[in-house]
């Protein structure tokens, strides 16, 4: 076999280095010129490429994997041929085979079990993407699935997938698209192989959800299922031999997860799980669940051998506490546990959000796409295509909510100046009631809307600004303030007593949920509070019969859905919040039926990459390909390059939110804080010694504090006597500290001991400054101002404002000459000229977050992140 050396082109791409073999191809390194970044190619030589076979095989994984897209499979983005070589480009993944993580110098080794049921929980997800576009792998094994260096799995190797044409509704032999596939065939990887495989039958999807459970039990148990001295005796044990005990094994495998492990590995298909998708949602709810676990576990026990386990094991949820009691009609007894099935229903690549049932259930609007283009849709429960019912600008139109008589479709829109818009159930005749509002609800009788003057879409922790409650006549758009308090994402009552809504309470920003009613002489006299407690509490929506809030929460680890309890006319909660977990890995969004029969949800899978790339900021170019230093489902919530561009300082968005370091040169992570408070907005000293970041670990607020960059010295720098400090900037000579909060922006002068807070001027009524970002010189700060956009300066000398001197914008760093600021804007770098206000483009990538520059302005860090939402039903069948 030919191996292609370091600078040989194959196409466009150019050879860095081989990365390893197979049995019939070699995989390179390689760089892609055009847009500057390194990727992985596969090359059959020409050797090979003149056996029709081998040939099929490899063009058969190109068409497999290119017609696949999810985080948990390879991506592939291009193939070709160059000089009787074919060719497949994917990305270039770093980390691990899941082989070499089983293997110790040569020594099996199991690994913990929880990151068994994570990468478990992630290889299920990724085949059931496949399956559901009628591709069965056929060739699941340790080798064919590779562990990335922030844990993401990538199952690899479809080059004996078995596809499925589009007219091929029952996966038969005729139809097949790849080589030799008919009954008599075998096919797979001995020792991962089902039943039916040895047996050289037809294969489906419950295949590989066998081949996974031998992996399972490989990763608990450090060994293999079926033992055999040669290949035969191995093939025989799986046919006809049951898996040897775990727990023997592995005391650590709970009993739950052994009969998980076991029912993938039954002899017969139709006694296994019946598709990937079951299978992921049942290791999830083991690895999420907590206290009543081993009642989880019991009521599953005895299912295994029935061939509906997936719906049977939700009936084991019902059965242990965590029931979705909305789906229950009214008189519908507890003698029969009901069946609940989950279906997806939207399945485009990118953000589908804010479902909104119609009264009669069967149909359902929803938002498609993000920013500008995002626009809202028309569905049938049952149907695929959907119907685009805006777009008459080129504005985001967003959050959509069907009347009670489904007559009528409310929503937001940029459009004229944004605002509540209302339009006909099939898009026509669109109004704009009334402007500065988002999230609307009906009132029971359609006359009414109430709404927020504050968005969020399916992040509640991002949030600038506090929001009213508007109730606004429908028909002729006059408005009451309900609440200048805060409360955002309101939902009316099923009888009208009651407005459910969430908000930020207290200086530690906590998210909560409380109700109010509308109706009352002193409204602000009628709130109740619903949660208080350290977990994000967001998207209150009621149950049909008033009896139930949902609400999504972070309580249990995950963003998901829970409920509680209440009375609807008093709005009080009537015992403590209960899990109800959809399939996700993050929920939201959620949208129950009138007949309480469904609920629609929108299910939120999130992937950030933090990237470094060399900027020249006077050509504003960048100067080669951007590189991963930290990718997968860490969500960044701050990163700052330090002064020499070698580490990047990082705090993380979740449930516990921490301080790490990041080595550029190897990507190498160092956690500095590992507790529960909330450590954010990290930035370095101007030395680069130390790093200044915000926490509420003192207390009931925000405060500054500083820590060491090996760990030491965790130090509080501020006690504020006017509310939480956020956001740390330092000036260049290490002098002065500035942070601000939802009021002002404040001075700290750090050479003084026991120096009094400056609170900076306010700029303009309704405008209030954030400011976070020092000239060179430190005679200016730069920033933002909420309530008006673009970005604005401050003279410290003079203590005086200028600006804004751009339209729009954020997050602003001003370069080395002190005479340009670098900002973002909508996702896209741009430079100002401070004095002339001259504006130009930087060549970037995509989409651009939390950026920063290295101290000599060469070295650029930022985020770029991308979001996958589909809209999920959760469905109990009507009767028979």
């Amino acid at each position: 076999m030919s191996v292609l050396t370091a600078g040989t082109r194959i196409g466009p791409y150019e050879i860095v280095a081989r990365i390893g073999a197979g049995g019939m191809s070699e995989v390179y390194r390689a760089f892609d010129p055009r847009i500057r970044r390194d990727v992985a190619v596969k090359v059959l030589p020409p050797q090979l490429a003149k056996f029709a076979d081998r040939l099929h095989r490899f063009e058969q994984e190109a068409r497999a994997v290119g017609a696949l897209n999810h985080p948990n499979l390879l991506t592939i983005f291009d193939t070709g041929k160059s000089e009787g070589r074919p060719y497949i480009v994917t990305e270039l993944l770093e980390g691990h085979t899941l082989r070499s993580l089983l293997r110790d110098n040569g020594t099996a080794v199991r690994l913990p079990v929880r990151k068994a049921v994570d990468y478990g929980i992630q290889i299920a997800n990724g085949l059931a993407a496949a399956h559901e576009r009628g591709i069965v792998h056929r060739d699941l094994k340790p080798e064919n699935l590779f562990v990335t260096r922030d844990g993401r799995v990538k199952i690899l190797d479809f080059g004996v997938a078995k596809l499925r044409t589009a007219e091929d509704e029952e996966l038969s032999d005729e139809d097949t698209m790849e080589q030799d596939t008919s009954p008599g065939t075998v096919i797979g990887t001995v020792g991962y192989m089902s039943p039916e495989q040895v047996r050289g039958q037809a294969v489906d999807g419950r295949s590989d959800i066998f081949s996974l459970g031998t992996l399972l039990f490989e990763m608990v148990a450090g060994e293999h299922p079926f033992r055999g001295n040669s290949p035969a005796d191995t093939m025989s044990a799986i046919l006809r031999e049951d898996p040897r005990d775990l727990t023997p094994i592995n005391p650590n495998v709970t009993p739950g997860l052994e009969r998980v492990i076991r029912h993938c590995m039954e002899k017969s298909p139709e006694q296994r799980f019946q598709s990937a998708r079951d299978l992921a949602f049942h290791l999830d709810m083991l690895s999420s669940a907590s206290g009543s676990a081993p009642t989880l576990e019991s009521s599953i026990s005895d299912t295994w051998n029935r061939p509906l386990v997936g719906i049977l094991g939700v009936l084991a949820l019902l059965a242990a506490g965590l029931a979705l009691g909305w789906l229950v009609r009214s008189g519908v007894g507890t003698k029969a546990a009901p069946q609940l099935h989950f279906a997806q229903l939207t399945f485009e690549q990118g953000i589908e959000i804010q479902p909104s049932l119609a009264p009669d259930g069967e149909t359902f609007v929803f938002a498609r796409g993000n920013g500008p283009q995002a626009d809202i849709f028309l569905q049938r429960v049952n149907g695929r295509n959907a119907i685009k019912l805006t777009g008459r600008c080129a504005q985001a139109d967003i959050q959509p909510a069907f009347s009670p008589d489904g007559s009528q479709i409310a929503y937001r829109s940029d459009c004229e100046g944004g605002g509540i818009f209302v339009m006909g159930a099939t898009g026509e005749s669109s109004r704009r009631i009334t402007g500065s509002c988002f999230n609307p609800s009906w009132s029971p009788d359609g006359k009414r809307i109430v709404c927020a003057t504050e968005t969020t879409n399916y992040t509640p922790t991002a949030r600038g600004q506090m929001s009213e409650l508007w109730i606004v006549d429908a028909s002729n758009g006059e408005r009451k303030l309900l609440l200048s308090a805060d409360g955002v994402q309101p939902a009316w009552s099923p009888n009208g007593h009651r407005i459910a809504y969430w908000g930020i309470s207290g200086q530690a920003a906590q998210r909560d949920i409380w109700t109010i009613d509308p109706s009352a002489e002193d409204p602000v006299k009628s709130i109740v509070r619903v949660t208080e407690d350290a977990a994000v509490d967001w998207n209150p929506v009621w149950s049909p019969d008033g009896q139930h809030l949902y609400f999504g929460s972070d309580r249990n680890g995950a963003m998901n859905l829970w409920r509680i309890r209440i009375d609807e006319k008093s709005g009080k909660p009537k015992g403590e919040p209960e899990s109800v977990t959809t399939p996700a890995r993050a929920s939201a969004h959620y949208s129950p039926a009138k007949n309480g029969g469904r609920m629609l949800y929108a299910s939120i899978d999130q992937e950030e990459s933090l990237r470094v790339v060399p900027i020249d900021p006077v050509a504003g170019t960048l100067g080669g390909e951007p590189r991963s230093v930290l990718a997968g489902s860490f969500i960044v919530f701050s990163a700052q390059v330090s002064p020499d561009a070698r580490f990047v300082a990082v705090t993380n968005r979740g449930v516990q939110e921490d301080l790490f370091i990041v080595e550029i040169a190897t990507g190498e992570i160092r956690q500095l804080t590992s507790d529960s408070a909330r450590d954010r907005g990290a930035i370095w000293s101007p030395d680069g010694k130390q790093i200044y970041f915000y926490s509420q670990r003192s207390g009931d607020q925000y405060e500054i504090w500083r820590i060491n960059a090996d760990g030491s010295g965790l130090t509080r720098i501020t006690t504020s006597k006017e509310g939480s400090a956020w956001y740390p900037a330092i000036s260049p000579d290490g002098s002065k500290l500035s942070f601000y909060n939802y009021e002002h922006t404040y001075l700290l002068d750090l050479k003084r001991a026991g120096a009094e807070i400056e609170t900076l001027p306010a700029a303009m009524q309704g405008s209030r400054p954030a400011l976070n970002a020092w000239s060179p010189d430190g005679t200016m700060l730069a920033g933002e101002l909420r309530g008006r956009p673009g970005i604005m300066l401050y003279d410290t000398r003079g203590r005086t404002y200028h600006g804004p001197i751009t339209p729009s914008g954020a997050r602003p760093i001003w370069l080395p000459g002190g005479q340009e600021i670098l900002y973002s804007d909508a996702g896209k770098l741009r430079i100002v000229h401070v004095e002339t206000r001259a504006i130009r483009d930087v060549a970037t990538p995509l989409t651009i977050t939390n950026q920063s520059l290295s101290a000599d302005g060469r070295t650029l860090v930022y985020s770029d992140r991308q979001t996958e939402a589909d809209i999920w039903m959760a469905e109990l069948p009507a009767k028979p």
